[in-house]
């Protein structure tokens, strides 16, 4: 079952990479400018949800998810979730063929930072992850308020940092949110594998908390989208999602009972590595290059 489900997550992260390039281009259609500081608001919905390649990006990270669910059904989250960080391959090179150009070497140093942090994160999380069980409504809320609280500190960032930060800092805000939600899609699948009823508050409070956590994260992502390269958001969402979701399920669902100190260190510094390279990857990307460039010519 395991083969089968990385089998399966490597599948989904194509499909959410392809998805989300689709997308990105879908929001720069809906602007006049690639200022880093342009937001998506109401008028820029409404014109993303008559735009067809952003509706078929919508139709691929839909597929994603679905093909991602089924392998997170399969196995633990702390298995299958990391397995992600290979969109941001995918998504780079997606980027490389449709702008005509080649990633830089620092772009491809920082793709490898995040790469090698995630799998010795996912081995790591792998080699240590107890069997999942029942979550408690105690520990569903307080982790929730966390990073809830996590996400709208990125999400002020997003608005207000340095303009070199802003698609990172809207692209982490969604991707904790989303991690939020993959958690909560594990939680309810322990609670139909462990013969609950849909009616216990268990599962009706993760159905709530993730049609929640995908709404709002997915409107920080398309800011993301809005302010920078795709490349950022799906490493972010490949890096910080799988992190969120990790968390949720050493904490509320007991996958982390078998994990030591010392483990607990090295993921937590493989966890830095891999989200390092992704900032990495935002702060010397050429499109951050060049706004800060104009920023500088235009001071």
């Amino acid at each position: 079952m395991i083969a089968l489900a990385v089998l399966l997550a490597t599948l989904a992260s194509i499909s959410f990479a392809s998805g989300a390039s689709a997308q990105h281009i879908g929001v720069d259609k809906a602007f006049t400018t690639k200022d880093p500081d342009r937001r998506v608001g109401l008028s820029q919905i409404m014109t993303l949800v008559r735009t067809p390649v952003w509706l078929f990006g919508l139709l691929l990270v839909a597929l994603g998810a679905c093909i991602h669910l089924t392998a997170v059904y399969l196995a633990p989250i702390t298995v299958v979730q990391p397995i992600g960080i290979l969109a941001v391959i995918w998504s780079v090179l997606i980027a490389a063929r449709l702008n005509h150009t080649t990633p830089t070497r620092t772009m491809w140093l920082a793709v490898a930072g995040s790469v090698i942090g995630i799998v010795f994160f996912t081995i790591l999380s792998t080699r240590h992850a107890a069997r999942s069980r029942s979550a408690s409504l105690q520990a569903m809320f307080v982790t929730t308020g966390v990073v809830w609280a996590v996400a709208l500190a990125f999400a002020l960032l997003g608005m207000f940092g340095p303009r070199w930060m802003r698609n990172l800092a809207w692209s982490w805000g969604g991707s904790v949110l989303y991690g939020l939600g993959t958690g909560y899609m594990k939680i309810m699948t322990v609670v139909l594998k462990d013969g609950q009823v849909f009616t216990g508050p268990e599962f009706w409070a993760a159905l709530v908390g993730l049609a929640l956590a995908y709404g709002v994260g997915g409107w920080l992502i398309q800011q993301g989208y809005a302010s920078g390269p795709a490349e950022v958001v799906v490493g972010s969402m490949t890096t910080i999602d799988p992190l969120a979701a990790v968390v949720v399920g050493l904490v509320v669902l007991g996958e982390g009972a078998r994990i030591t100190p010392a483990v607990g260190v090295g993921m937590a510094l493989a966890g830095a590595l891999a989200a390092g390279g992704v900032a990495v990857l935002s702060r010397f990307h050429p499109e951050t290059q060049r706004h800060l460039a104009e920023q500088t010519a235009g001071g």
